[in-house]
């Protein structure tokens, strides 16, 4: 079969959904597909050590269409939210294509997203941006309209869309670590840095829990300037370490105590499934996806209330025994649901379903 994979390529841009696109194309490989990554943004074609074809091409939906058309596939798997899609969506199906959409977050399938809390973290202009960008994803909406099948990282944001074929698959997470060592006991929190990631809260938990004898790392790329005075005068007990390699990421979270979330509700975190694979549990803020932090056991979550996050973080750094309990049945439940080759081949079967469907083009 004859894939072409749309997004933005982790040497360009390292986030959750590029991580996730990589390991679906080095996977499929390996299963004796053939893969053309059509790399958003991209540039030069020699950057990429990959086993699989990259296609760069300029953030245009046009551009993005005709590189998609040129390589031919069998079937094309669409991972860049919203961004250019309706227009690019319309020329691909034209072209006989079919075209698999692949939800990153939530606002991928919901007509109209404003993000919470946008007004009183960004003043009148976060509003005002949020606005914009909100009536792009609307207007991008109308590309479900050629989109032959959807699947989701989140069974919560199944159904979003009106497709007939949709499927819950999970991301999937490699377990290489970097050793890391650290001279005191530590929690952690991975994510680029920008206002949905609702790093602030982070740091207004290590300003409440000076007392533990236990420091705050945060690890991402600084995405949002209006930041970085934050992560330079944090509490004492905080420390923000840059943007960091997916294997150094691993090898962080190894030797953490948990790992600590304060994002809003998006698609499915990588850094959940990273820290369970490395026998950590987590708290989370604001999002349990599918409920398995609360139904599973997974991690605790605090349900968006402050007070509660705080005293759930002491209760797991003054339990060591319990957060070793949680972390464990976090890793065997990790090893049976996220593998990557289980959850490609879920999606190696959506294809084919999708192929021997006579109307898919």
């Amino acid at each position: 079969m004859k894939i072409a994979i749309v997004n933005q390529h982790p040497t360009d841009m390292l986030g959750g959904s590029e991580i996730q696109c990589d390991i679906i194309a080095r996977t499929l490989v390996e299963f004796g597909h053939e893969v053309d990554y059509i790399a958003v943004g991209g540039h030069d074609c020699d950057a990429y050590e990959v086993p699989y074809r990259v296609r760069p091409v300029a953030r245009q939906a046009k551009a993005i269409a005709e590189q998609v058309i040129a390589a031919k596939p069998d079937v094309l798997y669409w991972r860049f939210n919203k961004h250019c899609f309706a227009k690019a969506a319309q020329r691909i199906k034209q072209a006989g294509i079919p075209i698999v959409f692949s939800v990153s977050h939530v606002r991928d399938v919901s007509r109209f997203y404003l993000q919470p809390g946008t007004w009183r973290s960004g003043g009148l202009r976060g509003l005002r941006r949020a606005l914009k960008e909100s009536w792009q994803l609307y207007r991008e909406h109308r590309g479900f309209d050629y989109v032959d099948a959807l699947v989701s990282n989140n069974p919560d944001n199944l159904r979003g869309a009106d497709i007939p074929l949709q499927a819950y698959i999970p991301n999937s997470m490699i377990t290489t670590a970097q050793p890391f060592t650290w001279p005191r006991p530590y929690c952690l929190w991975v994510a680029n840095i920008k206002d949905r990631k609702q790093p602030e809260k982070y740091v207004e938990l290590a300003s409440a829990l000076p007392d533990l004898g236990v420091d705050f790392l945060m690890v991402g790329q600084l995405q949002s300037k209006s930041y970085a005075s934050m992560l330079a005068n944090g509490p004492i007990n905080f420390h923000y370490l840059g943007e960091k390699r997916l294997e150094e990421v691993n090898g962080m979270l190894a030797g953490s105590l948990f790992l600590i979330h304060t994002c809003h509700p998006e698609g499915f975190s990588n850094n959940f499934i990273q820290a369970w694979l490395q026998g950590k549990t987590l708290v989370s803020l604001s999002f349990d996806p599918g409920g398995l932090l609360t139904n599973e056991g997974l991690g605790l979550y605090a349900d968006n209330d402050m007070g509660n996050f705080i005293a759930q973080s002491r209760q797991l750094i003054e339990s060591p025994d319990l957060a070793n309990r949680m972390g464990e049945h976090a890793r065997i439940y990790a090893n049976s649901h996220f593998s990557p080759t289980t959850n490609v081949r879920q999606l190696e079967s959506l294809f084919n379903e999708l192929l021997k469907n006579p109307d898919c083009k």
